[in-house]
């Protein structure tokens, strides 16, 4: 007997219930996909096996501290799979060494010994690396299995093919064929630019550190994200109806109209969140202003399209239209999105040394009452990061704008605009925790809280 697909639910919420034609302001909606929760029958360790292959970088600027942190992850990612994961070690410089070809974990002791002995080199042929890596997966590519590459490096490609957006072809290339990539950048001199748009186009996770602890948490929370997984390679799709122009809010990678994204792996229990611009014109159809598709994989490794989602809305006229309440979980969602955007542009302030402005960029956002409690917490952290000169500012800020739109999300909407509390978000799936950073060792000394935590309170009727 053939068992049943389970479908998640598509919402799509406007922030108004109601849309002018022809208004001179874009409206924006929120677009949920829902898994269910874990049915009974399913069980953590029923997680699709892994194909893991470590590309680890061992040129010359890795030398002390970045390589002892990367040989400590790649351990701890070892010491952490099943016997019935398989790993392949691979190491590059100047050149490409495989340690470890793809192999069934087993017993780990002389796995680990290898990985200790690894010592650093010459140049950076990192894209030569990460080839040799989805090399080691490619033959043994299997529907019901998870391959993914984790590239752990601190510096530029400097060797090879160097160039980003050839690189990251490369990427999402693999990433159809079923190989996913995630990134750690290490130290304070990665290519966060590189290792960020790597991860987008590898369907995977990004994340930064200097030290193997600062990344620990973040490995745990790619395990659990693999071991919870619904649905796996996620993309949304958005077109606008007859004189709607529709474009996806946020990371600019696909570019600034964007009207498709890959949102990576679906746990159960939890939600993957989009915002969507609208501009309506003269002529727009009410019944059906945007159209929203999305594909994914399941754990099986079976292809699955659902849609399309319609939204409706009727027509109403510009006093009405006034007096209109926005949701206010719709209107925290996009505020984090239009912000995630205006880091992006505060980050490249820095990146070109126009400190002054960032800073006049994270003031004027500081004053936005269109943020949720968390973004603004968000926005005075990173403006004490940029005011203090940490040399990882700009690093936080480009992981931050790739957090707000890419975070997997809990599945209560409530959550979007409840209020901010370290303790409270400690006790939530390590997947949907919202942090303020990234690189935990950039973290300025933390201020005791003011109150006690509050539980966020249940919405209005």
């Amino acid at each position: 007997m053939t068992t049943p697909v389970i479908i998640p639910t598509i919402e799509i919420l406007p922030l108004k219930k109601g849309f002018l034609r022809a208004a001179a302001d874009a409206t924006h909606v929120l677009i949920r996909l829902v898994a269910p929760t874990r049915p009974a029958t399913e069980t953590e360790a029923e997680r699709a096996p892994l194909d893991l292959a470590l590309v680890i970088d061992r040129s010359g600027s890795m030398s002390g501290t970045p390589l002892r942190a990367a040989l400590d992850c790649a351990v701890q990612i070892v010491q952490g799979l099943r016997p019935s994961d398989r790993i392949s070690i691979v190491t590059f410089d100047t050149v490409v060494d495989v340690i470890q070809p793809l192999t069934e974990v087993g017993e780990t002791q002389d796995l680990v010994r290898r990985i200790r002995q690894i010592s650093t080199g010459g140049s950076t042929a990192l894209f030569d690396g990460w080839n040799e890596g989805a090399k080691q997966l490619a033959p043994f590519i299997k529907q019901n299995r998870i391959a993914r590459v984790i590239l752990l490096t601190d510096g530029q490609a400097n060797h090879g093919v160097i160039d980003e957006k050839v690189i990251c072809e490369h990427v999402t290339k693999a990433a159809g064929k079923g190989i996913t990539t995630s990134t750690v950048g290490l130290g304070a001199d990665f290519n966060e630019s590189l290792l960020t748009k790597m991860a987008t186009a590898g369907e995977g996770a990004a994340n930064f550190g200097q030290t193997a602890d600062d990344l620990a948490e973040a490995f745990e929370e790619q395990f659990a994200i693999l071991s919870n997984a619904f649905l796996r390679q996620v993309s949304i799709k958005i077109q606008g109806g007859s004189d709607v122009q529709a474009r996806l809010v946020g990371e600019t990678l696909e570019g600034p109209n964007s009207q498709s994204r890959k949102l990576g792996t679906l746990p159960w229990g939890a939600a993957l969140t989009a915002v969507v611009e609208l501009k309506i014109g003269a002529n727009a159809d009410g019944e059906s202003l945007l159209a929203v598709n999305f594909s994914a994989v399941t754990k099986a490794g079976d292809t699955l399209a659902f849609g399309p989602a319609l939204l409706a809305l009727p027509l109403v006229a510009l006093a009405e239209f006034s007096t209109l309440p926005a949701d206010k979980n719709v209107a925290a969602a996009v505020g984090e999105a239009l912000l995630a955007e205006q880091l992006e542009t505060v980050e490249h302030h820095l990146q070109r040394g126009e400190t002054e402005k960032a800073k006049l960029l994270l003031a004027e956002l500081s004053k936005l009452t269109s943020l949720s409690p968390w973004a603004k917490e968000k926005v005075a952290f990173l403006s004490r990061l940029v005011e203090s000169g940490d040399a990882m500012s700009s690093k936080e800020l480009r992981y931050a704008s790739r957090g707000m739109t890419r975070s997997i999300r809990g599945i209560d909407v409530n959550e979007n605009s409840a209020t901010f509390h370290v303790a409270i978000e400690r006790e939530k799936a390590l997947y949907i925790r919202k942090k303020m950073a990234a690189g935990q060792r950039s973290k300025p000394q933390q201020q005791p809280p003011q109150q006690p935590p509050q539980a966020p309170q249940a919405p209005q009727a």
